[in-house]
């Protein structure tokens, strides 16, 4: 029976077709159960010679369905219906290489870039004994954000053969010979059986092609194509792209090798040489003194460090003085604000940029040193932390790295100490002093080279290559991008977040290929948008992002800045590949972990949530973050004695953490209906730094407790130190409710509410908290029947979230459904929601005096 569009196979409505190949008839689907796109793929007649074959394929699916990584496409399902048999797996949107490959050759960044992924995606895949056996254009595609996604990997012993006239010819003369021509391996057209490697065959057919426009071996006739696969050695990709450097031409003969021996033997090692493209040519060093032995550190690495240092252009003055003392094995760095020699203004942005970046380089080393851990510079700020004592205090980290920079007629001077704080009087293990000329080249990296001798660190070939690819040799665009960085630095400020947008286009304008000053502006645009809440940032934000990811994809900290745009778009699935993205790149990200477990919170997909926020304690357990994000995961739950065992941890390895008494303890303890305890917590965060939360969170403990006037107070002082937030004013709003002659000034606080949560909707029209509260204040200003409508919407998007069950319930009430009140009030009691609350809470009193709410609390 021919498939039609509109019609359902099971559960996926067909929308239109997407092409045709090997593997049959591809339509665009989508999936009516979970609500999202698809691809379904109806295999062709005959695929399946009986129900035997049919099971096999099933479990063939089942396994790649395990398959999870940012550049393989997903399989979901395989079924049959009315004998058809079909394929369900990730609707991939975007172009395949073979339709970028129709204008050209491409440039030899983005054969890298591509090239990467696609050896980044073949080695997760090879290391689940998994190989693909037909690797062409076709079943690579490149997303819009510029994510490349092998297709049907796997699959291709279950391709149709056809016409053996064809240039791309299908073979499935056996299980083992399989592919299409001129991709497949020597080995495998001889009738040998192929291992992971006839894979790196085919990926250098394919970087052959991206980087000539041609094929190696490109007759007509299949039987020539098979003698020369077999018998000619490859045309030099040289011969039709001049410009290819040698480097690269290296890596694709590699992969060309008739022999399968001689090929690279693994994706992984593939990677590695794909990576270093990025890296600058080697030179030939000039000869330099001895070092003195009093300058070693630790070792043969650390001494490569320094004499890198030493060679390097840009550094003109080095002087480095050793502290006796050993650097402990289990490093966990806190880098705080450098000191601005002088007092220069203009020099300030640039100190504090430095930290920022100072720490976001050491951050990239954790995936490379299993006993790194760094505090992030967004924590520092936070903390208001400047001392090593209070950093030890506040973090729980032994190494404090310190630094000053001092502006000079032609550059500037840098000084770095590393302090190590153990319960005792501060010391200094090491120390180092450089000076730098504006007229230098490869300044960026110099400050770290440095950072990474003082630590013991062994940097690798790898790292090496992943902090020089998205850096630059111009000093003036770094120069610009530190000050940005250090404006961003104060981003409450908000001229401060235009001044780094402005540094940052700066900076791009001086280095038009510098990756991460586009990482930057999308972080500022990021930030601009969540201080004004106008959702034009937005896109700004997300297109500085993708440019960052085309000129390098291997910057993790990109990702986790889409991965939180998409969340809070309430688009996440996206922001699951990004964050997933950011792990591929770097494995020991905390951030990544986070983000990607909060998008599995959000999604309800509870136990992948909480694997996932353990993961991250694991990575870093002197980390208080992860104890601090699980916490809250477990709060969001209703599990509040399980949510204050992690706070507690929290609180033990940072007692100083005044955060945590506003932001997770109080709050925790309110949900118990502990409210004087809550009421301390918050109190004693305001007692050490008054801050918009603590009111706000002190403003509805007086809430609840019927102290409306100081209710209203606290809501006030808050907003005096921010504005931005829709949800305070809106308990400001039903403080001045029930305070006497405040109603008429309560409607219209209401009516300011409803404006500011229209604009979050559109931001994420999807976003349940966000529609359920809106639904409460469309009936404050008499819109009963747009209540009505986001109550629905509302459960229908998070059918099994406590508060929006609750905020559901509560609204009900508001609008004279009794019925429905008490039915989603009990549900939400009995998942958890604090009936202390419900007990107290003025807008519930008449349902509270009703039979059946005294029945429901008894049964």
């Amino acid at each position: 029976m021919p498939v039609q569009l509109g019609h359902s196979l099971s559960h996926y409505r067909i929308l239109h077709e997407i092409g045709k190949g090997g593997m049959g008839v591809v339509f665009k689907a989508h999936d009516t159960h979970l609500d999202r796109d698809v691809a379904v793929k109806i295999l062709p007649e005959g695929t399946f010679t009986d129900d035997s074959a049919r099971r096999q394929f099933r479990k063939e699916a089942l396994a790649l369905s395990k398959l999870n990584h940012p550049n393989v496409q997903t399989v979901h399902d395989f079924d049959t219906q009315e004998d058809i048999d079909f394929l369900v797996t990730e609707y991939v949107p975007g172009v395949t290489l073979k339709e970028k490959l129709v204008s050209g050759f491409l440039s030899e960044k983005e054969i890298s870039r591509l090239g990467v992924q696609l050896a980044e995606g073949l080695s997760a895949a090879h290391a689940e004994g998994v190989v693909h056996r037909d690797l062409k254009p076709d079943n690579l595609k490149v997303t819009p954000t510029n994510l490349l996604k092998i297709l049907d990997f796997g699959l291709a012993k279950f391709t149709q053969p056809v016409s053996d006239m064809a240039s791309t010819q299908t073979f499935t003369q056996t299980k083992d010979v399989v592919g299409t021509l001129p991709y497949m391996a020597p080995e495998i057209l001889r009738g040998k059986k192929g291992d992971r490697r006839i894979d790196i065959y085919a990926v250098g057919v394919l970087l052959y092609e991206m980087a000539t426009g041609h094929r190696p071996f490109d007759q007509k006739l299949a039987t020539a194509m098979i003698a020369d696969v077999q018998t000619k050695l490859p045309p030099s990709p040289a011969r039709y792209n001049p410009g290819l450097s040698s480097r690269l031409e290296d890596i694709i003969l590699k992969c060309l090798e008739k022999d399968p021996d001689n090929r690279y033997q693994s994706a992984k090692e593939l990677l590695v040489d794909l990576r270093r493209l990025s890296l600058p040519s080697p030179s030939v060093p000039t000869p330099t003194p001895p070092v003195p032995r009093s300058w070693m550190i630790g070792g043969v690495l650390a001494l490569a460090a320094i004499t890198a240092l030493l060679l390097s252009p840009g550094v003109r003055d080095f002087v480095k003085n050793l502290i006796p003392g050993s650097v402990p094995s289990a490093r966990g760095v806190v880098v705080l604000p450098f000191e601005n020699v002088g007092g220069d203004p203009d020099n300030q942005a640039y100190c504090d940029g430095l930290m920022e970046t100072v720490s976001s380089r050491l951050t990239q080393l954790e995936q490379f040193n299993e006993s790194l851990w760094v505090i992030p510079a967004s924590a520092v700020r936070e903390a208001g932390v400047t001392g090593p004592l209070e950093a030890r205090r506040k973090f729980g980290v032994d190494l404090i790295v310190t630094g000053s920079t001092h502006r000079l007629s032609d550059g500037f001077r840098q000084t770095l100490n590393l302090i190590q704080v153990d319960g005792k009087a501060p010391r200094q293990l090491r120390s180092a002093m450089i000076d730098y000329r504006e007229a230098d080249k490869s300044v960026e990296n110099e400050t770290f080279t440095q950072l990474v001798a003082m630590l013991n660190l062994e940097l690798a070939p790898e790292a090496q290559a992943r902090l020089v690819a998205s850096g630059t040799d111009v000093t003036t665009a770094y120069d610009f991008y530190v000050q940005a960085l250090g404006h961003l630095h104060h981003y409450e400020k908000t001229d401060n977040i235009d001044k780094a947008i402005a540094l940052f286009d700066l900076a791009i304008g001086q280095d038009s290929l510098y990756a991460q000053a586009y990482a930057g502006l999308g972080e500022a645009y990021f930030r601009k948008y969540n201080a004004s809440l106008d959702v034009q940032w937005i896109d700004h934000a997300v297109r500085n992002c993708q440019r960052a990811a085309e000129i390098n994809d291997s910057i993790a900290p990109v990702h986790n800045t889409l991965g939180r745009i998409y969340k809070r778009k309430g688009m996440g699935g996206t922001a699951i590949l990004e964050f997933q993205r950011a792990l591929a790149i770097d494995p020991a990200s905390a951030a990544a972990h986070r983000g990607l477990a909060s998008v599995y919170a959000d999604l309800g997909r509870l136990e992948e949530a909480e694997t996932t926020y353990q993961a991250a304690i694991e990575m870093k357990p002197g980390y208080w973050a992860g104890y601090n994000d699980l916490g809250r995961f477990y709060y969001d739950q209703g599990r509040y004695d399980d949510a204050i065992t992690q706070f507690r941890e929290v609180l033990r390895l940072t007692p100083d953490n005044y955060p945590m008494w506003y932001n997770r303890m109080g709050a925790t303890f309110y949900q118990q209906g502990n409210w004087p305890e809550a009421r301390k917590m918050f109190e004693r965060s305001i007692a050490v730094e008054p801050t918009y939360r603590a009111y706000s969170n002190l403003g509805v403990v007086n809430y609840i407790e019927g102290r409306y006037a100081e209710s209203a107070a606290m809501c006030e002082k808050a907003l005096e130190l921010s504005d931005t937030s829709y949800i305070t004013w809106a308990q400001l709003a039903n403080a001045y409710y029930w305070m006497p002659g405040k109603r008429d000034q309560a409607v219209e606080v209401f009516r300011r509410v409803v404006a500011m949560a229209e604009e979050q909707r559109e931001v994420n029209p999807r976003d349940a908290d966000l529609l359920s509260s809106l639904a409460g204040y469309y009936v404050m200003v008499g819109d009963d029947d747009g209540a009505m409508e986001l109550i629905r919407e509302s459960l229908e998007i998070a059918p099994n979230d406590m508060w929006v069950i609750y905020a559901a319930g509560y609204n009900y009430e508001q609008l004279g459904d009794r019925d429905k009140a008490l039915e989603l009030i009990g549900k939400a009691l009995e998942m958890g929601y604090p009936l202390k609350e419900v007990e107290r809470d003025p807008w519930l009193r008449d349902l509270r005096e009703d039979e059946r709410f005294q029945k429901l609390l008894q049964g």
